[in-house]
């Protein structure tokens, strides 16, 4: 009766996938992080070039206030600040996320190692059973065919002796 293939480092496989699952979720993470950074980047942008542009419509048209293009040139001021403080969390954000990458570049890349030797593994196992089932297929016809030359000869002796 033939066994059932067991890997011996299963226990082992299960972790580095748990692992590699972990790694995968973490960069994941940091990839949404990352990406609602650069969108918030994009909203100041945004907000930026729309006063810019009430500034310049403000400058065209006499009679205005100083204390509106104060405002606004504060406003701009404090806008092109915060673009910069995302800029350089977008920058933080991004090693980060390449970092997580990495690891789990390198959790995938144990993980496949333990599943080349589980393959190794079973290939052997299975050319094990094969050379096996063959060396009791050869048995059988060795014993049949034994059986067959002493019957041959037993007629033989018997037809030699009438």
């Amino acid at each position: 009766m033939a066994r059932k293939f067991r890997f011996q480092f299963e226990a082992v496989l299960e972790e580095r996938k748990r692992q590699e699952d972990k790694k995968l979720q973490e960069w994941t993470l940091a990839r949404n992080i990352l990406s609602a950074m650069v969108e918030a980047r994009d909203d100041f942008k945004r907000r930026l070039a729309t006063a810019v542009e009430q500034a310049t419509d403000l400058a065209t048209v006499s009679g205005n206030s100083s204390a509106q293009f104060i405002a606004i040139d504060a406003f701009i001021r404090g806008t092109k600040l915060k673009i910069q403080w995302k800029n350089n969390e977008i920058e933080r954000g991004g090693k980060l996320t390449e970092k997580k990458r990495l690891e789990f570049v390198a959790a995938s890349q144990k993980r496949m190692a333990f599943e080349k030797i589980k393959d190794r593994r079973l290939e052997e196992y299975k050319e094990q059973i094969r050379k096996r089932e063959f060396k009791e297929i050869d048995d059988i016809y060795i014993m049949r065919s034994g059986l067959s030359y002493e019957r041959q000869e037993e007629e033989g002796q018997e037809a030699g002796s009438r």
